[in-house]
């Protein structure tokens, strides 16, 4: 039935104005005509209602007679093919039993949700085009977005066709919301077909961790759904290790497996079956990691092998077992960087390093738990190109000197030829033509492009650098910036390409005015030119620099006048460099800025200083002698062990997440630490510094269970004596990086145990640590393999779960088909919005009252008065001359006496005005007919 609704009810209370009003109205004196009155506050009272309810936002409410059903069909691959088509058989014989003005809509869903129809009236299902994501199945996010689509003019129903097998989402927190708008869940249950065949791997269960040589026994738990025969291969890193001919019964076989370990770090043992009959290949494999422990393998990484073998030798002397591998052949993931307890870098460029290998390591020591340690040299910390890299971010020293006493300012420009002649391609043998675009070929121009890169690293925040560029003319290719990023530098660079002659005088004069632009302390050229130069003689525009306290440097780079270049550099007070091989130019410019920033890397003889007390530096006794080190700032939170005998550090170590890393700022080699490779404490320095950035193991009383369970991940921890009322959390660790943190509860004296939404099908390591009192002390490593989703695994469907959410909103289970479209129980209507209407019924009747209230009118005043008037007139007209008053006897006979009498006294000639005089009664009362007809006329 219709009704009123309020969208603002509570101004509802401006209604009783309305009643002030009339009240008023009724009490006070009346000016106006009753019927005037009464209009006018009639009419008043009609506007003040409609504008109360139209403030109020009235609505009418009106009862709607259509139906809207929603279908939600699971898209995901726990559904055989025979259950899909199941489904789809339904909805088309539910389409069919559509009544007219009934609409349906199609979602199907499985890890997201896709709508495959909109509300229609259309009674055709056609194909079902829609792909979602096949290996979960999200029932709530299919509710959530059937919900949606609803439209408000109609009742409402959702129809669930699906096995019922969640394992994303939690689809009773949107039966509650559905429930909590009136709309039932109405639910089809779809089941495996009779006489289909599956058979998958369950489960592989092995040891977390073994020693090596030791036993494993690996456990496979195969579910077969019908009995057949079976193929079972245990497969490991190096190929098959076993295979077994099985009969399948109906349920769970155990397949064990016997494996001798050999090795150390994470192994991967699969598990993997080939029945006569199944319904999906997905789930025919899975596996496990067993952590093999043994001694502790280090990765010793150098880009010259022979820097790194004293080192190495050091480390095996302490039962260590370093492998030395080259920048290039290096891991770039964590995953083939967890097989490693440490990673060290002797001497080697941040250039030559993968580029994910920097990226992974600082992951793989905050959050693996594994060591990192930086060995100094001519190739390493800033020299090297650290500065402002993740791996700067793990170290425990910045690297750069960032006291600006000791170090003052410096403004350096880089003035690069880029004429033709540097479009000349550097080839990687001779036999090649110096086309750039043949294969080994590296134009001079790009190789300058690379020097001015890697140099630029070198300098701190606090310098500023210019890049000048010149052919025929000079161009500033790079302003003078403070702190430039390298980004900034490889955008200024990128456009630069060779052509024209060759101006060094331009390119100098244009330096020359961006350094005295600038307000440093050192100002420093670099010029880079590969030939003979024009423009005039460039000598003066030197010694005219160094008046100035500006410095000049030249590189030349080829066959250049090698003698002119050399003048120059004289005069203007710097260096000169002949690079007869143009692919050391990088290093040229890298020790040229080294030179120029001055404190990078220090050469002298001192005796390091012992810092405190420290396991690291138990029984050294007396050091020898270092002959140089790397520059560098330690961190607030670092710790140093041993520095120079002027406080720089030289051993400093620092806690980074999860993991520990050290920097020794001296080198491995026979220059600076020369001395220390002949002394006989160096295996157990180098022991004692390795083995305190390693991971800290929980000991042989600590266990890690992992078991993947349906849609969840359970991870237990069985800790040791001790090791209670910890703060113990878990770390997945994706091959990508990524990480998901689990908090691990305790449930029991030693116990911890936590769950977790399993994670998309790959390999994972699970770091746990545990901490007392914001101390970690408890780390364990332990591998996870998720196979195949759990969409795939046996028995996914949960009949009691659909029943759940019928149950919730009111719904239940559908058998035919055309119940999809039965009345729902809860009445639905529609509110329409008359607001407005109220606003213009108000407007229109506004004049009206005004013309009640303000115009005195009468009604000869009303626009048609004239005419009416005029009407009125000719009607009476006629009336009088149609009207013959009847003569009165008595009268006509005083008439005619007075007549006679008349004529007898006055004569005859009097006769006539004898018959009307002045004071005639019959004029007189035929005057007061005509007043009296004019009064009544309106005419008077």
């Amino acid at each position: 039935m219709p009704r009123l609704s309020f969208v603002y009810p509570e101004m509802l209370w401006l209604l009783g104005l309305i009643g002030l009003m009339v009240a008023i109205a009724v009490l006070t004196p009346r000016r106006l005509a009753p019927w005037r009155f009464w209009s006018s506050l009639t009419v008043r009272t009609l506007i003040a209602l409609a504008l109360v309810l139209a403030i109020a936002g009235v609505q009418l409410v009106l009862p709607v007679n259509r139906l809207t059903t929603v279908f939600l069909l699971d898209g995901s691959d726990s559904l055989s093919a025979s259950a899909r088509a199941q489904a789809e058989t339904f909805m088309q014989e539910a389409l069919q039993a559509m009544p007219e003005r009934d609409r349906a809509a199609i979602v199907v869903f499985g890890g997201n949700a896709l709508v495959e129809r909109t509300p229609s009236e259309e009674q055709r299902l056609g194909r079902i085009s829609s792909v979602p994501i096949a290996t979960r199945s999200n029932l709530e996010q299919a509710i959530q977005l059937g919900l949606a689509l609803f439209p408000a003019d109609a009742s409402r129903r959702l129809v669930l066709l699906s096995d019922g097998g969640e394992n994303a989402g939690r689809a009773v927190d949107a039966a509650r919301l559905a429930a909590s708008r009136g709309i039932p869940i109405e639910v089809v249950a779809l089941t495996i077909g009779a006489g289909e065949a599956e058979a998958l791997v369950a489960s592989v269960e092995a040891p977390a961790q073994v020693r090596e040589g030791q036993v494993a026994t690996v456990v496979a738990m195969i579910e077969s759904n019908v009995a057949q025969q079976a193929t079972v291969r245990l497969i490991g890193d190096g190929g098959t290790i076993s295979e077994q001919q099985l009969a399948l019964q109906p349920g769970l076989t155990e397949v064990t497996f016997a494996v001798e370990i050999a090795g150390n770090g994470f192994q991967r043992f699969r598990v993997q079956i080939e029945p006569e009959r199944d319904g999906r290949a997905q789930n025919n494999e899975a596996a496990a990691l067993i952590q093999v422990q043994g001694p502790p393998r280090i990765l010793v990484v150098a880009q010259d092998q022979a820097d790194a073998q004293p080192l190495v030798s050091a480390l095996e002397a302490t039962n260590m077992n370093p492998e030395v591998l080259s920048p290039a052949m290096m891991p770039s993931d964590l995953a083939g960087m967890i097989t490693y307890d440490a990673v060290i870098l002797v001497n080697t460029p941040a250039r030559t390093l993968p580029v994910g290998a920097m990226r992974a390591l600082p992951g793989y020591v905050r959050d693996l738990g594994r060591g990192l340690m930086m060995i100094g040299g001519g190739d390493s910390f800033g020299v090297g190109g650290y500065g402002r890299t993740p791996i700067e971010e793990t170290m425990p020293v910045y690297m750069d000197v960032r006291n600006r006493e000791e170090r003052p300012d410096l403004a350096m420009v880089f003035v690069i030829d880029k004429s033709g002649s540097m479009d000349a391609c550097h080839c990687s043998s001779p036999d090649m033509s110096s086309n750039p675009s043949q294969l080994g070929g590296v134009r001079k121009v790009d190789i300058a492009k690379e020097a001015v890169a890697q140099a630029s690293a070198l300098l701190g925040p606090q310098d500023t650098l210019g890049i000048v560029t010149f052919d025929s003319r000079a161009f500033d290719t790079l302003p003078a910036t403070t702190g430039a990023s390298l980004d900034q530098i490889l955008d200024a660079l990128a456009g630069v390409e060779p052509r024209g002659a060759t101006n060094i005088r331009s390119g100098l004069i244009q330096a020359e005015a961006m350094l005295q632009q600038v307000d440093a302390r050192l100002k420093h050229v670099v010029l880079l030119t590969d030939g003979w130069g024009t423009g005039g003689d460039q000598l003066e525009i030197a010694a005219r620099m160094r008046e100035q306290g500006m410095t000049l440097t030249t590189i030349a780079a080829g066959s250049g006048s090698a003698t002119f270049l050399e003048n120059l550099a004289t005069t203007g007070g710097g260096r000169y460099y002949f690079a007869e091989d143009i692919t050391t130019v990088p290093q040229i410019f890298v020790q040229e800025t080294i030179s120029a920033v001055g404190n990078y890397i220090v050469e002298r003889p001192f005796t390091p200083v012992m810092i405190g007390s420290s396991p690291v530096l138990n029984g050294l006794g007396s050091l020898p002698p270092l002959y140089g080190f790397n520059g560098s700032t330690l961190k607030n939170s670092a710790r140093v062990l041993l520095e120079t005998d002027d406080a720089q550090p030289l051993l400093a170590t620092w806690q980074y997440g999860l993991g520990r890393s050290a920097a020794w700022l001296s080198d491995t080699k026979g220059k600076w630490a020369i001395d220390w490779m002949s002394w006989e404490g160096f295996p157990r320095f180098a022991g004692q510094v390795v083995g305190d950035i390693l991971p800290v193991r929980g000991g042989q009383e600590i266990s890690t269970d992992l078991l993947v369970a349906g849609g969840e991940t359970m991870i237990r921890l069985n800790a040791g004596p001790g090791q209670e009322n910890l703060a113990v959390t878990a770390t997945l660790i994706g091959t990508d990086g990524s990480r998901r943190a689990v908090p691990l509860p305790q449930v029991g004296a030693l116990t911890y145990q936590g769950r977790v939404e399993s994670p998309t099908p790959g390999t994972y390591l699970v770091q746990i640590s545990g901490a007392a009192a914001e101390r970690v002390v408890l780390q364990e490593m332990a591998g996870l393999v998720v196979p195949y989703s759990s969409e795939y695994r046996g028995g996914q469907g949960n009949p009691a779960l659909l029943d759940e959410l019928a149950a919730l909103t009111g719904g239940q289970r559908l058998s035919e088909p055309a119940d999809a479209f039965l009345p729902v129980a809860g009445r639905v209507t529609q509110a329409r919005e008359i607001g407005l209407s109220l606003l213009l019924l108000a407007l229109m009747l506004l004049p009206f009252d005004i013309a009640l209230r303000r115009l005195m009118l009468q009604p000869g005043d009303l626009p048609f008065s004239q005419f009416w008037r005029s009407r009125q007139q000719r009607a009476a007209a006629q009336r009088a001359a149609a009207e013959v008053a009847p003569p009165d006897p008595t009268l006509a006979r005083l008439q005619q006496a007075k007549a006679r009498a008349s004529t007898r006294i006055r004569g005859a000639s009097q006769s006539t005005d004898a018959e009307a005089p002045d004071d005639d009664p019959l004029e007189r009362l035929r005057a007061a007919k005509e007043r009296a007809r004019k009064r009544t006329t309106g005419e008077e």
